[in-house]
């Protein structure tokens, strides 16, 4: 190889040799930030919340109830508080509680129920009830023994829910037998009567038992407790009177579904934690699997790199020789 030749080879190695470090840092600063993406998929993987499923005990208490006087109603104690004097704690309770009671109620109809009012050619009402009959209603007077037997507790309910409502009439829809009374207001039927062109669908009321929640307390009371610190029982001493004695019973109470809402959230939120989870999987494969093709390649490149260097000292050993056989002609 003459002399010429020899350093064109060499600058041509020197030439692929500087691309191939070129490239290699080039591959060097993607796998770079491919760890810098990689350290960032890690880090937003430890800023996820992991969901807890709830604890049943977390929706559990434990109940104290106890039987009224009478012994028709239970009552549910919903706070035992201690009484003070001048500061300091008398040792006795304040003992406060709520029962669920029936009572004579007037419930109104639903909207589906509602009754048509119209006037006769006399001007009295007429009530078409929604299975199509028609009935004139008779107005409540207080001054009817009778009358006031059978409608007065129902009439007076109503008055005292609805002070404005007039005069009260009263329809039969039962038989003789059996019957069932409906309750209309004199203000409802005034409106609905008032203009035909307009709907006069007319709201009644039925007197039925209904649920009355109430809530009541006594004081003071001593509190009498188990080895574990649960009520057993509790005793009532009045201002005049005699003291009462109520045994209490104690449950455990258990809120389902409140516990089967935090289920339902619990189960949500792991879904998006999962969710998450596997974005952030998916991601970091690709990561990977581009990272271990930048380093395959930076291996290419390596051992291209080392047969350059070894072909151009074989060169550089030519060129050598050249010079000596070019420019020691005489040594």
């Amino acid at each position: 190889m003459g002399m010429a030749a020899s350093q064109a080879r060499f600058l041509n190695l020197t030439a692929r040799k500087t691309n191939i470090e070129y490239e290699g840092q080039q591959i060097n600063q993607q796998r770079t930030e491919l760890s810098n993406e990689s350290a960032n998929l890690y880090n937003q993987m430890l800023t996820l919340k992991v969901p807890t499923p709830p604890k049943t005990q977390d929706y559990t208490k434990i109940q104290y109830t106890f039987m009224m006087p009478g012994g028709n109603d239970q009552a549910t104690i919903s706070q035992i508080s201690p009484i003070y004097e001048s500061g300091q704690p008398t040792g006795e309770y304040s003992v406060i509680f709520s029962y669920k009671t029936v009572e004579l109620g007037m419930p109104a109809c639903s909207d589906n129920e509602k009754s048509k009012a119209s006037k006769t050619a006399s001007g009295d009402y007429l009530i078409t009830t929604k299975s199509g009959k028609s009935y004139e209603p008779i107005k409540y007077d207080a001054s009817d023994a009778e009358a006031k037997k059978i409608h007065g507790d129902a009439v007076n309910i109503l008055q005292s829910d609805m002070p404005d409502s007039g005069d009260i009439y009263y329809i039969n829809v039962g038989t003789e037998a059996v019957p069932k009374y409906q309750y209309y207001t004199n203000k409802e039927l005034a409106i609905a009567t008032a203009d035909d062109a307009k709907s006069n669908a007319v709201v009644y009321y039925s007197a039925q038992d209904v649920d009355v929640y109430k809530e009541d307390s006594y004081s003071p009371c001593t509190i009498n407790r188990d080895l574990q610190n649960r009520v057993q029982s509790f005793t009532h001493t009045p201002a005049s009177g005699s003291s009462t004695t109520f045994s209490v019973t104690t449950n455990t109470i258990t809120d389902e579904a409140a516990y089967n809402d935090a289920m339902n959230e619990y189960t949500y939120q792991n879904y998006l934690y999962e969710q998450e989870m596997n974005n952030i999987n998916a991601k970091t494969s690709i990561t990977q699997a581009q990272d271990r093709d930048l380093e395959l390649r930076l291996k290419q490149l390596d051992t291209e790199h080392n047969a350059i260097q070894t072909e151009m000292e074989a060169v550089k050993s030519v060129c050598k020789k050249n010079v000596e056989d070019s420019f020691k002609t005489f040594a």
